[in-house]
Formats: structure tokens, C-alpha cells, sequence
């Protein structure tokens, strides 16, 4: 008898999902990012003066290294790397129990693009985060914030999903990818943290790379982010569509003329989100 383990991995050949590996199986997704129940976990302004954490470092790096569309000059980047390891030792002693919630986020949020930046340094040169290895890329426990020590993996799937509703950050954690959202190149923080947001999400819907509708055939193309956390967006619109629809007057109007688009999922590129790369 053929064991489960290789009818799934048969299954991902068949159906060539590629180095996503996130696989369904009878429309069920068997593995891929865990499933959460988002909640909101911190008070927005809490009983005694919330602290405010620095992020002008960050900022600064981003500034000089990430030009407007999210491309990194990573040679750059390395020559002053001492600076991103200044900041990132700033975040292991993070006051995080004394920020308000904005503060928590947009904490959480710098923190995961500043170890992913410093995890590619590492490797460098390198064609794509996925060529670093498994060990040693989104599992790996090693980045120390606020004293304990956790993996990209952790901060995104325990410290921030499950404990704020805020899909948006979707569209602002950057995993180095051509696909992935674009690096903005300045620091998330609490006082300007909706209006950030709000932008990165309105990018990622005016560029082909993550939003495509064809009107004509009435088929809209979306990142395959919709697809892996599709229910964290059905938490708050109800469907993907009509989280999509919010940001997309276009989708809207379909919708309401009747005609709800087909979803396509757009392909994966993994290639490094390196200057060099930009087309």
C-alpha cells in the first residue's frame, strides 16, 4: 500500500505546485501557513503613558537601501551592515509589555523586515531566500526580540496574526521575494502606522505583480497571498472577493452589476527582491 506521505507528495508533483509547497487536498489545505483565529490582544491606549519605541535607525537603512518600489540595494546594505545589527540589538531589549497596541505592531512588523534583511546579508550573494537552507531560513529560532529568542515563523504565525485583526500586514511583511510585497523603505511606526498600512495595501492593488483584472473575460488574477490567508481577509470582509472589492473600484463594480469575477492565483516568483533584479 502507497503511504499518504508520498500520495501528497505525489499530489504536489501532479499538480505542479511548485516550491510554495502548499498543498490542498480535496479542498482542504493539508499544510502551509497555520490557520488562525485573529484577535485583538492589546489595549489601544493603555491605564499608565504607553512607552514609544525608536525606530529612526531602521528608518535610516531603509532610506539609503530600498528605493520607492521596494528594491534593496543588498551590495549597499552590506557595506554598512554594522548599522542593521546596531538596530537590530535595539530590538532585543524592546520594552514590549510598556507599548500600546500601533507601537506593538509596528515593532513587530520592523523587526520581521530588519531580521529578514540581515538573514540574505548572511547569505549573500544569493538568487532567492528560498536557496538558503531549510534550517536555517524561516524555523530557525535566533532572533532575539524583546529577550526571548524567536523564528520569522514564530513572529509572524504567533505574535502578530493571532493577536491583532489587521490583514494588512499581508501586504507589509517582506519575505525578500519579487513576489512578495514591496520593502517599504521607511520604518512602520504607531503615529503613522494606519495611513502606512493603507498604502502598502493600495500598492499591492494598482500592481500587476499581485493584482490583475481582466475585465473583458470577467477573470481577476491575485496574489496567491489571498490563497494562503484567505481566511484571515474572510475574518473581516467575508470573503476574499470582497476584501479585494474594497480596494479594487473595479471588482466592486462587477459585483455589484451581478457578475462576481473568477479568481486565478497569480504565479510565485521567489527571485531576490535585489535592485538587480528589477526589471
Amino acid at each position: 500500500m502507497i503511504s499518504s506521505a508520498l500520495i501528497i507528495v505525489g499530489s504536489a508533483i501532479a499538480f505542479g505546485l511548485g516550491d510554495q509547497g502548499w498543498i490542498h487536498k480535496a479542498g482542504v489545505r493539508v499544510f502551509g501557513p497555520p490557520v488562525v483565529a485573529m484577535t485583538e490582544a492589546y489595549d489601544e491606549s493603555p491605564a499608565t503613558q504607553a512607552a514609544a519605541f525608536d525606530h529612526s535607525a531602521f528608518d535610516a537603512i531603509l532610506k539609503k537601501h530600498v528605493d520607492a518600489d521596494g528594491w534593496v540595494d543588498y551590495k549597499g546594505l552590506l557595506n554598512e551592515s554594522d548599522l542593521l545589527d546596531a538596530y537590530i540589538q535595539t530590538l532585543a531589549d524592546a520594552p514590549f509589555d510598556a507599548l500600546d497596541r500601533d507601537e506593538k505592531l509596528a515593532l513587530l512588523i520592523n523587526a520581521y523586515n530588519a531580521f529578514t534583511l540581515r538573514l540574505i546579508l548572511d547569505h549573500y550573494p544569493v538568487k532567492s531566500i528560498k536557496d538558503i537552507p531549510d534550517a536555517e531560513r524561516w524555523e530557525e529560532k535566533r532572533w532575539v526580540l524583546t529577550g526571548e529568542a524567536y523564528s520569522l515563523n514564530q513572529i509572524e504565525h504567533e505574535l502578530i496574526r493571532p493577536k491583532f485583526v489587521e490583514p494588512r500586514i499581508h501586504f507589509s511583511l517582506v519575505c525578500a521575494a519579487y513576489s512578495c510585497p514591496p520593502l517599504r523603505n521607511e520604518a512602520f511606526t504607531a503615529d503613522k502606522l494606519e495611513a502606512q498600512l493603507r498604502e502598502q495595501t493600495e500598492y499591492t492593488h494598482t500592481h500587476d505583480r499581485w493584482y490583475r483584472f481582466d475585465q473583458a473575460r470577467n477573470i481577476l488574477y491575485l496574489t496567491p497571498l489571498y490563497d494562503w490567508y484567505g481566511g484571515d481577509f474572510e475574518a473581516v470582509a467575508g470573503s476574499v472577493l470582497e476584501y479585494v472589492a474594497d480596494h479594487a473600484p473595479a471588482v466592486r463594480s462587477a459585483i455589484d452589476a451581478g457578475k462576481p469575477p473568477k479568481v486565478r492565483w497569480l504565479d510565485y516568483d521567489w527571485k531576490l527582491n535585489s535592485k538587480a533584479n528589477r526589471l
